[in-house]
């Protein structure tokens, strides 16, 4: 029987000897046309000492694949609808159970205002409303601090609406804008549902959450050169757990809440065949305890510890087009966990082949120093913060 993480790699296969381009649909003279598009990457990943995204990759796993299908019509001036189901495995995240990654209605007024509603992406920094587009990075992995690919279901979308819009400043450059508003879903299977269950906890219920920001990019009258910076709010972002308490204290289903201010600044020189990229991100998690079937009772925190999370994560890219088939990239990053003291560095060195306009084949190596973003406490028991140790990473990605 063939093993389920493997189905995303055969159907990779299975593609490529196909033809790989985008479709026009045409439904009938009075329709527009819709446009298809689809993509399926097949990762592999290879550590020394420890299980990273997925339980056995010192052993070598399978268990890093996506796939999306996407269509699009513009049946009215101005304005543009887009659909897109998406799938994808990192290790215990995901699990290969399909979701909608995103749903809209769009509809441009000018060049300085525009607004989209429905399931939209949320625009953070360079990547984020970017991160399953293979085909605009050098990069397998994008720094974990920063780009974890195991939170997708929280860092990547929203169901709410946006207004964007580009600004011109005459000779000072222009200012690109987009505000947003709504509510997030997470995923019992997602990557924060798995954070939360982390410590031998099992996670009972999560909750939608209200969340609204801005992202501010100002593209400098320097051509390539531009700086962004981000701010989101999350409002009663919650979970209920199911702990080892004893009934005695109000368990063992206890609730967390608490509010999130996340930010972000960027800064990207896109300059000949180079481009540089740096970011700073870090978020501040406030909130409190109490267990629900004691009649709300306030938890004390010698029993569930710091119910605060105040992370912090930085990094420097470069990459450079050696010609049409190859490029190259490296990053430093560094990750470091303020409320327990942990930290991850990573030094990343990347080639990417692009052997036909729509398959890209990518190989990475990391060398990595300190445990902080491991997070898996049953795959990973007995860490060391001070180790230094290695990872491959390998993807290949069509698209059509």
């Amino acid at each position: 029987m063939i093993k389920s993480h493997l189905y995303p790699l055969l159907a990779l296969a299975a593609f490529s000897a196909g033809s790989a381009q985008a479709y026009d649909l045409a439904l009938g003279t009075n329709i527009p046309p819709i446009t298809v598009h689809g993509f399926a990457s097949q990762g592999y990943l290879l550590t020394s000492d420890y299980n990273y995204l997925a339980p056995d990759t010192e052993q070598g796993s399978f268990q890093f694949s996506e796939i999306g299908l996407n269509v699009a019509m513009n049946p009215f001036p101005n304005t543009r609808i887009a659909v897109q189901a998406f799938d994808f495995d990192v290790g215990t995240v995901g699990q290969y159970d399909p979701f909608l990654d995103y749903g809209l209605i769009e509809y441009t007024v000018n060049d300085e205002l525009g607004i989209r509603a429905g399931r939209i992406r949320r625009p953070a920094g360079i990547y984020n409303d970017i991160q399953d587009i293979d085909l605009a990075r050098t990069f397998v992995l994008l720094p974990q601090g920063v780009y974890d690919s195991r939170w997708r279901d929280f860092s990547a979308g929203l169901d709410g609406g946006e207004l964007f819009g580009d600004i011109k400043l005459s000779k000072l450059g222009s200012l690109s804008y987009a505000a947003y508003a709504g509510q997030v879903s997470m995923e019992e299977n997602g990557g924060v549902a798995r954070y939360a269950e982390n410590g031998g906890t099992i996670l009972s219920t999560i909750d939608s959450t209200p969340i609204f920001g801005a992202q501010i990019w100002y593209n400098t009258p320097i051509d390539g050169l531009r700086f962004g910076a981000n701010l989101t709010y999350m409002e009663n972002f919650g979970y209920t757990v199911i702990t080892a308490i004893p009934a005695a204290y109000g368990g063992p289903a206890l609730h967390q809440v608490g509010n999130v201010l996340l930010q972000q600044y960027s800064a990207e020189y896109v300059w000949k065949k180079w481009t540089f990229q740096a970011e700073y991100y870090t978020y501040n998690f406030t909130g409190h305890s109490y267990f629900p079937a004691a009649g709300n009772a306030y938890v004390p925190p010698s029993l569930v510890g710091n119910t605060g999370d105040n992370p912090e994560s930085w990094y420097a890219a470069a990459s450079y087009r050696i010609n049409k088939l190859m490029e190259a990239g490296a990053y430093y990053t560094q990750f470091k966990d303020n409320t327990d003291g942990s930290w991850q560095n990573d030094a990343a060195l990347s080639l990417r082949f692009d052997l036909k306009d729509w398959w890209i084949f990518k190989v990475e190596g990391h060398c990595i120093n300190g445990t902080g973003l491991l997070r898996d406490n049953g795959d990973n028991a007995v860490r060391n913060n001070n180790e230094t140790w290695f990872m491959l990473a390998v993807k290949s990605t069509i698209s059509f």
